[in-house]
């Protein structure tokens, strides 16, 4: 019988080292968290975030809050997804266009892009939440490539793997977690 992953317990050295660079970084998983949070929210309230988009974006409104992305597009905003990222209308030939925009700040000012768009609302909001899960892979990569850059600096020479492949571990985790929750939700759907 092949043992496929190692178990073994990890070291004092190992678990302090684990508790240092989690300490380090922390404002990197604390963010990690938060968008696995917001994408997970989103996925679970899909179908009423969507309706309550339509229902936002079928309302007549002159004086709602509109958002000019750096393309100079107008959009009317409905509904914040996060801190960054809000889920738009306008209205182009009769028809109803929704789009994610997403509002990075910056030293200069803020850009506002448009992340992706399309007539129906819940394809928007589907699109988008795939494609952060894409990110946050990317992202739990990047961390992972910082833990074990830390750890080779401040323990030189010593086997750190299980520190670095315990925090990738957590960090895939909560990603599988969102998608886990997509799985369950269209598990007997037609389509």
């Amino acid at each position: 019988m092949m043992c496929i992953m190692n178990y073994e317990k990890p070291t004092r050295q190992q678990e302090q080292a684990e508790v240092e660079v989690k300490a380090a970084l922390a404002e990197h998983l604390d963010q990690f968290k938060a968008s696995c949070d917001a994408i997970q929210y989103i996925e679970r309230n899909l179908p009423a975030i969507a309706n309550e988009a339509l229902k936002l974006a079928l309302i007549p409104r002159g004086q709602g809050k509109t958002i000019q992305t750096d393309d100079g597009t107008q959009w009317h905003h409905d509904l914040d997804l996060s801190q960054i990222s809000s889920i738009c209308h306008r209205r182009v030939a009769g028809r109803i266009e929704f789009a994610i925009v997403e509002r990075l700040p910056l030293k200069s000012g803020e850009i506002k892009d448009v992340l992706n768009g399309g007539e129906n609302v819940r394809d928007v909001l589907k699109t988008f939440t795939h494609n952060q899960r894409q990110v946050l892979n990317l992202w739990k990569n990047d961390v992972t490539a910082k833990v074990k850059e830390h750890l080779s600096e401040k323990y030189p020479g010593q086997d750190m793997d299980i520190v670095a492949d315990s925090i990738e571990y957590k960090m895939a985790r909560a990603i599988s977690e969102t998608q886990k929750h997509v799985q369950k939700q269209n598990h007997g759907m037609r389509v």
